[in-house]
């Protein structure tokens, strides 16, 4: 999470895991290298409001910077699409901030369209 600028110690995202992983409507899928992980994505089934369906949710997706540009993460994205497919989901969606310009490349290249603004409030 610290790569992706959410500073994050071990034990808290140990915490967040152990709430997340029980519930069916999330996933996480890890890359690894010699018992290592490099890469990881976390998923959420999500149910239509606007329509029949379920829907999956790219909630994060990161490979560390050393094994960037290896297919690694387009790897993960296959995964999770398998998970979605798995769940009955009829599409895949996902945020990612205006900032992220390479981000917004590579999720392109496999096919996903930029089809609107994500707002948000944040409330304390």
């Amino acid at each position: 999470m610290g790569e992706l600028g959410y500073p994050t110690k071990p034990e808290e995202m140990t915490e967040r895991l152990e709430t997340l992983l029980p519930n069916s409507a999330y996933a996480c899928f890890v890359a690894s290298v010699n018992d290592q992980v490099i890469g990881m994505i976390g998923l959420t089934k999500g149910i239509y409001f606007e329509k029949n369906g379920c829907y999956a949710r790219i909630s994060a997706l990161v490979v560390s910077e050393e094994f960037r540009g290896n297919g690694i993460g387009k790897e993960l994205v296959r995964h999770g699409e398998e998970w979605a497919k798995e769940q009955g989901c009829t599409a895949i969606l996902l945020n990612s901030g205006k900032q992220r310009t390479d981000t917004h490349e590579f999720y392109r290249s496999l096919d996903y369209d930029d089809t609107g603004l994500r707002f948000i409030k944040v409330m304390l």
